[in-house]
């Protein structure tokens, strides 16, 4: 697409499985942190359900959907 609009492609970045998997679990990691530094947070029951949603969500169906890549254009 960048190179139908006049660009150069100079670079390619695609995430692979474990690039993802660690993204997605620093995630679950850092929620896990915060509530064990905050358990007087009101909102910590939220947190826990969206955390286990979302977390059950990527595990059953998101790791073979989901992925990132980054591109890099010059534009001559």
């Amino acid at each position: 697409m960048g190179e139908d609009e006049g660009l150069t492609c100079l670079y390619t970045l695609v995430s692979s499985y474990d690039d993802w998997d660690h993204y997605e679990t620093l995630q679950w990691w850092a929620v896990d942190e915060y509530i064990r530094a905050h358990l007087d947070d009101a909102d910590i029951h939220e947190l826990v359900e969206r955390k286990t949603r979302e977390k059950n969500l990527y595990l059953k169906e998101g790791r073979e959907t989901m992925g990132w890549a980054v591109y890099v254009f010059r534009k001559e």
